[in-house]
């Protein structure tokens, strides 16, 4: 792999990692909902959220951090909502 792929969102992947601790020290689920057939179903659904709001927080994060005049910065949520949605992770040359 590409060290500056592995490597440049580090800081990223542990606000990320946190994020998840907290999901999980914040689940207050009982004993029978998490027994419950929905309940996986549910903490995939909280998890994708999660991972969602902080991919959107990233490109407004590389938007607004590569706009080299502030006038361009007024856009920068016109853009960052503009990036389409990934349906799967892009091959790149290894």
């Amino acid at each position: 792999m590409n060290e500056e792929r592995d490597t440049h969102f580090r800081g990223f992947a542990k606000l990320l990692y946190d994020d998840f601790l907290q999901l999980a020290r914040e689940d207050t689920s009982s004993i029978g909902e998490i027994a419950a057939p929905d309940y996986v179903e549910k903490w995939r659904m909280k998890v994708e959220q999660l991972i969602a709001e902080r991919a959107y927080d990233l490109v407004l994060h590389t938007v607004w951090n590569i706009a080299p005049v502030d006038l361009e910065r007024l856009f920068m949520k016109e853009v960052a909502a503009k990036v389409p949605d990934f349906t799967e992770w892009p091959e790149y040359e290894k």
